[in-house]
């Protein structure tokens, strides 16, 4: 080859090297980058701290403190931030509440990236008395983060004591207390609540909206009084009407009042709700006490006895009213209006009653039911109480007894019955009839006493005679009586029969022809049915 040949072909190749080279620099640049990248130490850490908002409380409530948490990081060096700058794994919970009570524990937040804000609900209880102010707050926060990266991790987990100011403002409160009623269950009526204003500040043109729980409704479920203003420390009253359910216990139950008001600025704020308790008045009940009777087949009787009033409360229009379980028995007026009654106060009660003269003697049920007015004008009843009377056999009014009563033949002698009253009451306007028949006679067939009380005994004056042929033995004689009973009823009642001895008479020897003793004894019994057919007309 010519020497200028190998001169061309050198020039040739240095010409390719030269345009080759600056390309092969490249690539191997390029191959060396990431290995740089991979060897940059980056170092940082987060850095929390509490977005402070001053959070107001309510004394004597329980409030949710949604306590922000920023995380504003430090970046020493580096460019991979994420990874050294995030709080990761965040928990945060009150150490240390002041005067407050912490409600909850430990909560978890989660991560908070550099730059960002999350939020940790903290539970905050805040007692009655503690006074306006701003108090510290300590909030423990626990987080995992990663401080360096290199060609190695180094990641740690750490502890912070944040500070949160809450305030406790200067501003009106209310309580309520001393919620009356004598609301009984199944009824409705008034409710009186003390309303105070606890708090610093004045309430102007103050409203409260009184809701009741647990069977109990205020006003039926819309109700709004006008309180006007209270100064701190004033206290006045409301009435609402309270309805309380016939199926709720006479356990505690509870109201709830929410107040609207004006402050000082005439700005119209709501306060938060406040209860309070009350226990509903019990149900009123009566019983029956010393339940007796006088009742007797086919005569007129009473059932007499005590009302009581167990309480709680008074009432003074109640009435009794009786029913009785037998058709055999028969009230007239079957309510009975009661006085007055305090409780644990009693009154008497009467009622007559007939007993059917086709009834059987036994025992006989009357149920009775106390009618009276509750609260709000309802009308309740208490009842049926169920007590038992007995009735008795048929007995006569009157026993009759005498010391042995005789007449001579032909001669007219005194008869002196002495009756008494078997019936358990007073009967008055006694009038007695005696009626004789075949060989007797009465010229004097009448009699009278003024009253007999149960028990009492009284003679009676009448004279009979016997015609000299009355035959030597013991004869009837009849009686009945009429009079009043206590309830001013005139009863007419059976014939009695009683017996009369006929003894023999001295003997004259005269003696009156058989057919005079035989008109007299026929005009005898002809006498004494006309006798008694007036009587009964």
């Amino acid at each position: 080859m010519s020497r200028r040949r190998r001169l061309a072909l050198a020039l040739a190749a240095i010409t390719v090297v030269g345009f080759l080279a600056p390309l092969g620099a490249t690539a191997t640049l390029a191959q060396q980058a990431p290995q740089q990248s991979g060897n940059d130490l980056t170092r940082g850490e987060p850095e929390l701290e509490v977005v402070n908002s001053n959070p107001e409380v309510t004394p004597g409530t329980e409030t949710t403190l949604e306590v922000k948490i920023k995380n504003d990081g430090d970046l020493k060096t580096g460019s991979q931030a994420d990874l050294v700058l995030t709080a990761r794994g965040v928990t945060a919970e009150i150490e240390d509440a002041g005067p407050f009570e912490s409600g909850s524990g430990e909560v978890a937040v989660g991560p908070i990236q550099d730059g960002t804000i999350a939020t940790a609900p903290l539970e905050l209880e805040v007692p009655e008395d503690v006074e306006p102010g701003k108090y510290e707050v300590d909030v423990k926060v626990r987080y995992a983060y990663t401080n360096r990266v290199s060609e190695s991790q180094q990641r740690f987990t750490t502890t912070e004591t944040l500070e949160l100011d809450v305030v406790v403002p200067d501003e009106p409160r209310f309580s309520i207390s001393n919620v009356e009623t004598d609301v009984a269950p199944g009824e409705n009526g008034d409710m009186t609540l003390e309303i105070e204003n606890t708090g610093t500040e004045p309430a102007n043109e103050t409203r409260v909206s009184v809701t009741g729980f647990g069977g109990v409704t205020i006003d039926g479920g819309a109700s709004e009084n006008a309180i006007g203003d209270l100064a701190p420390n004033e206290s006045t009253t409301t009435t609402v009407k309270a309805a309380i359910a016939d199926s709720t216990s006479e356990t505690a139950k509870s109201v709830e009042a929410m107040f609207t008001y004006e402050d000082g600025s005439g700005i119209e704020r709501t306060s938060p709700p406040t209860r309070s308790t009350f226990t509903p008045a019990g149900e009123q009940s009566f019983s029956i006490r010393t339940l007796e009777d006088t009742l007797s087949v086919g005569y007129e009787g009473e059932v007499t006895g005590e009302v009581v009033n167990d309480g709680p409360q008074p009432v003074d229009d109640a009435v009794l009213i009786v029913e009785p379980m037998s058709d055999s028995l028969f009230v007239e007026d079957t309510r009975y209006a009661l006085p007055e009654l305090k409780s644990g106060e009693a009154a008497t009660f009467r009622y007559p009653t007939d007993v059917s003269g086709e009834a059987d003697a036994g025992a006989r049920q009357l149920r009775f039911t106390v009618e009276y007015t509750g609260s709000g004008d309802t009308m309740l009843q208490d009842g049926p109480i169920s007590e038992r009377v007995v009735v008795d056999e048929r007995t006569d009014e009157f026993s009759i007894s005498d010391d042995g009563v005789s007449v001579r033949q032909g001669e007219t002698g005194d008869l002196v019955l002495e009756i008494t009253n078997e019936r358990a009451e007073t009967l008055s306007n006694i009038d007695a009839r005696l009626y004789t028949e075949g060989d007797l006679d009465a010229p004097d067939d009448e009699a009278f006493v003024d009253e007999l009380e149960p028990g009492e005994s009284a003679e009676l004056p009448f004279e009979v005679s016997a015609g000299d042929g009355a035959r030597v033995e013991t004869h009837p004689v009849e009686l009945d009586f009429e009079y009043e009973t206590e309830r001013g009823e005139t009863v007419l009642s059976d014939v009695y029969q009683h017996p009369i001895e006929v003894e023999p008479g001295e003997d004259d020897g005269g003696g009156f022809p058989s057919t005079i003793v035989g008109i007299a004894g026929a005009l005898a019994v002809t006498g004494l049915g006309v006798g008694l057919w007036l009587r009964r007309s």
